[in-house]
């Protein structure tokens, strides 16, 4: 009997042990995961299911955080908060780190002390920890929240000095932006359909900005 209660007792604790084991090995896997890693489409898209049944069943009735993106977008449309547009200081890259730094905690530049993004490099350069970059055709459909950068600026015909353009994907699936032309007297804040927007590139010509799955759904917390 005490050999038999001995058996049990150690099959208890293997078990145990091979559930923390999974559970450590499960740790240490989830963040490659979610950075892409080495582990292919498939590891990525299983990491992102997990991610997204864990934050449906913690935050019933919210939406991702790329929402929030979204809506600081729509709102920066209506507000139009961004002041006189200077090319490479106040300009369509500025306007998506403001977006991204006022949705996601620190604020707006404009709204604290402070000339420089927090969550975006120079130039509204996204940095690898927290977006993910890729071509539209690797990336898919876009979403809410996303930043869509164009190889040419869709506000002209596109020609061998054109410049590149950038906006972010609004609550509605249309892209907001702020920009100027030479023959417009002042800035404008615009909404449009992703097809206009991308009409000058090819499919390779577009690169979309997406939070992480890892941020998108808290499962790490941004503090900014």
């Amino acid at each position: 009997m005490k050999r038999l209660r001995s058996m049990g007792l150690g099959v208890l604790v293997g078990l145990a042990m091979l559930a923390v084991g999974a559970l450590l090995a499960w740790s240490r896997l989830r963040p490659e995961l979610a950075r892409g890693g080495h582990l292919g489409p498939i590891a990525r898209a299983q990491y992102e299911h997990w991610a997204r049944e864990r934050f449906m069943a913690r935050h019933p009735g919210e939406r991702p955080l790329n929402w929030r993106i979204a809506e600081a977008a729509d709102r920066f449309h209506a507000e139009r908060p961004m002041g006189r547009f200077v090319l490479h200081e106040n300009d369509c890259s500025d306007f998506v780190g403001c977006v991204i730094d006022e949705a996601l905690g620190p604020g707006a530049r404009f709204t604290r002390d402070g000339g420089q993004h927090v969550l975006c490099g120079p130039g509204g350069s996204l940095p690898g920890w927290l977006f993910e970059v890729q071509t539209l055709p690797e990336m898919g459909a876009a979403q809410p929240g996303d930043v869509v950068h164009v190889r040419h600026s869709p506000h002209y015909a596109p020609h061998d000095d054109s410049i590149s353009h950038v906006g972010v994907m609004g609550a509605d699936g249309r892209v907001v932006d702020f920009t100027k032309l030479k023959s417009w007297p002042e800035a404008r804040y615009g909404r449009h359909e992703f097809a206009w927007f991308i009409r000058y590139c090819a499919p390779e010509e577009v690169w979309i900005g997406r939070l992480r799955p890892e941020f998108r759904y808290l499962v790490i917390e941004i503090r900014g």
